[in-house]
């Protein structure tokens, strides 16, 4: 992916981040003498990090002085050759000064740590717009304003607050240096650590789609961390295209996604759009790029160990070992939830395993998973632990062990229990992904140090430990997305039924005949042409949900048509009635289309009817969709059994609902601003009907 001409002035498209990721000269904006100011403690950094670079403090006040061998200058004018990347450590008062001098100074890039600009709008808005001028006029990238700096492992360079970063092959994207904190100390005691770790802070330049491809392409990080508040500037596409860069080159992207919250939507019009929205369109990008969303940092530590344990490999099955009844229990209910499935073991292994276990053992069926509690259990050599997770390992039919219980407390044989670990670490490294749960990992227990060490992850409840496994390796069913209220899109503008209905036609939707009668007259030449029985409906484009304010009757015969209408305007003054032919019964669905701000066009597809509400079972998907897709989609919902026959019932003709979905993501491409639900959609053995629809155009 590249940055377009007009992002960046114009020019070459600029796509390589080298002046960040391998900088040869670096200078520190607002360096200070005074120990714990930022200015300060990056220099003590880099320079016990062993950067090999030119490395500057630029202060006004200064006097020949150095930090940590350092030396500070006064400005960007004493400094002998042109820095590749400058830290920008003033106020933000003082940052647009700072960029226009990095930009007379020929710097190529430069992270802006102030706080204070964008984010609080008003003229603090505008100063920061000044500044992405400045340096887009002279090609300076940018990463901030707002954010906490940048750490790059492999060439010892720290442009961060803090300090004592685990490494490791995790490149890590975040708005938020205390999130980045947080992952910094949950890693001390893990298996994995950072490779680099870069605060995009308000994304003025440099955003998380153009860092993802480039982390995808780096030979530096075999996985990706991406805490992510919103995109700025950068389409919703371009991350999805990103993520999938990565998913190709094989770097797995974890992503903790915040403001998902309903308070934090925007206002709708279609049922549609209330379900395809916001939340859930961010569900459906990420999962569409090959993401893994994760709900909390622990989580996001705990799925990029178990990446790292199971080298990104899918884990169909696996053995299970345990020191007590109680976790064995455990262990088995959180793997079979979380969509794990427990080995099938061969014949041999379960007489091998027979001939390990003390005589007292419990024996499951299947020997699997196997309880070590008994006499001549682990109390009295913890190696036996190793030794049948060896045997289990050798079965064709296990892709991973896992290990839950007390491993790491059994001091008495502390001995037996280190020797355990060189077992479990050698199957590791001969590519057995071995996961443990225990109840001192918490602990800095030798056998808990020395299974991480050896990149075996150790954690806190079995139920993480399930999770993690199945997040990182696919195996979790698909979570339902919540839908939000629909209220009133700013600016949209709710179309007349019968303007919705032939936008519908005119791509090729099968729509019922209808009319739009304002009188006794018209409703007589409408009734001459129309199959009975009909449906009146009261056509008022404030009111969605028509039967809940009794504004539609059903059923009624050529002979009753004027009576019910007349009861409709009564109750219903100068309001038109629309004229339908009665449906047959049929599998009640809703398919509509969307515009997401940040996503662009989308489609959703689900359960219908007047119910929809009480338990939404929707899927949704960016447009523009194929047939292939659209099956998929109906496929997904929980209703899918109703489409494909339930019970002896005919099936639906899901062909002709995919064409439906095409024919409406294709709509969705082309027309900008429109939105459309069809609730109900009736599916029929042969074909369908689109029994009732809403539209709107112009709102966001």
């Amino acid at each position: 992916m590249t940055v377009r001409d007009d992002e960046h002035g114009g020019g070459a498209p600029v796509a390589d981040l080298a002046a960040f990721y391998s900088p040869r000269s670096v200078v520190v904006v607002g360096a200070s003498r005074q120990p714990g100011k930022l200015g300060h403690e990056v220099l003590v950094e880099c320079a016990r990090l062993g950067f090999a670079g030119a490395m500057y403090g630029i202060n006004p006040l200064a006097d020949g002085e150095r930090v940590a061998g350092w030396p500070l200058v006064r400005s960007l004018d004493d400094v002998p050759e042109a820095p590749d990347l400058a830290l920008v450590a003033v106020p933000a008062r003082r940052t647009l000064g700072a960029v226009a001098e990095c930009a007379r100074a020929g710097v190529r890039a430069a992270v802006l740590a102030a706080a204070g600009l964008g984010e609080l709008g008003g003229d603090a808005a505008s100063l920061e717009q000044e500044i992405a001028a400045v340096a887009r006029d002279a090609g300076l990238r940018l990463l901030g304003p707002n954010g906490f700096g940048l750490y790059v492992r492999r060439i010892g360079l720290n442009l961060m607050g803090f300090r004592d970063v685990p490494g490791g092959r995790v490149a890590c994207i975040t708005q938020s240096g205390n999130v980045a904190i947080a992952i910094c100390r949950l890693m001390r005691r893990s298996t994995v650590g950072l490779s680099s770790c870069t605060g995009i802070g308000n994304q003025l330049d440099v955003g998380a789609a153009e860092l993802l491809s480039h982390h995808g392409r780096s030979e530096d990080s075999g996985a990706v961390a991406l805490y992510l508040e919103g995109l700025r500037r950068t389409p919703g596409t371009d991350l999805v295209e990103a993520l999938a860069d990565c998913r190709a080159a094989g770097k797995p992207v974890v992503v903790l996604k915040s403001g998902r919250s309903r308070s934090g939507g925007r206002s709708v019009t279609t049922h549609t759009a209330a379900l395809g929205g916001d939340g859930a369109l961010w569900d459906v990008a990420l999962r569409e790029g090959g993401a893994l969303q994760v709900a909390d940092v622990a989580e996001m530590v705990d799925v990029l160990e178990a990446l790292e344990a199971t080298r990104a490999r899918r884990v169909r099955a696996v053995f299970v070992l345990s020191d007590g009844g109680g976790d064995t229990v455990l262990a088995s209910d959180a793997l079979e939830e979380s969509g794990v499935t427990l080995a099938s073991l061969a014949v041999e292994t379960q007489s091998a395993l027979d001939r390990l276990a003390p005589p007292d053992a419990p024996r499951l069926p299947g020997r699997n998973p196997v309880t070590l509690d008994t006499s001549g259990g682990l109390e009295d050599d913890p190696r036996l632990l190793a030794r049948c997770a060896e045997v289990g390992a050798a079965d064709g039919a296990v892709d991973a062990v896992v290990v839950s219980g007390t491993f790491g407390g059994y001091r008495a044989r502390r001995e037996e229990e280190l020797a355990a670990v060189e077992q479990l670490a050698a199957m590791r490294e001969g590519g057995t992904p071995v996961l443990v749960h225990s109840a001192f990992a918490c602990d800095d227990e030798e056998p808990v140090l020395g299974l991480r060490s050896a990149g075996v992850p150790v954690f806190q409840t079995v139920r993480r430990l399930a999770s993690a496994l199945a997040k990182a390796t696919g195996a979790l069913p698909r979570a339902a997305w919540p839908p939000r209220r629909p209220g009133s899109a700013r600016g949209a503008a709710v179309l007349p039924t019968l303007d919705a209905a032939a936008i519908l036609a005119s791509v090729g939707v099968s729509v019922p005949p209808l009319a739009l009668v304002a009188d006794g007259e018209e409703l007589e030449v409408a009734s001459a042409g129309m199959p009975f029985p009909v449906c009146l409906k009261v056509e008022d484009p404030a009111v969605p949900h028509k039967s809940d304010v009794g504004g539609v009757m059903l059923g009624i015969d050529r002979g009753d048509v004027k009576e019910a209408a007349g009861e409709l305007w009564a109750r219903f003054p100068r309001r038109a009635l629309l004229v339908m032919p009665m449906l047959l019964p049929g599998v009640e669905l809703l398919a509509g289309l969307g515009q997401d701000p940040t996503f662009g066009p989308y489609v959703t597809v689900g359960r219908g009817g007047v119910t929809a509400e009480l338990d939404p079972d929707v899927a949704t998907a960016l447009a523009p969709v194929e047939v292939d897709a659209a099956m998929a989609l109906w496929s997904s919902l929980r209703c899918a059994p109703l489409l494909h026959g339930w019970r002896g019932a005919p099936g639906a003709d899901l062909a002709a609902l995919s064409e439906l979905v095409v024919a409406l993501s294709r709509l969705a491409v082309t027309t900008p601003g429109l939105e459309i639900e069809c609730n109900p959609v009736i599916a029929y053995p042969s074909g369908y009907a689109v029994a009732d629809l809403r539209a709107a155009r112009g709102g966001g």
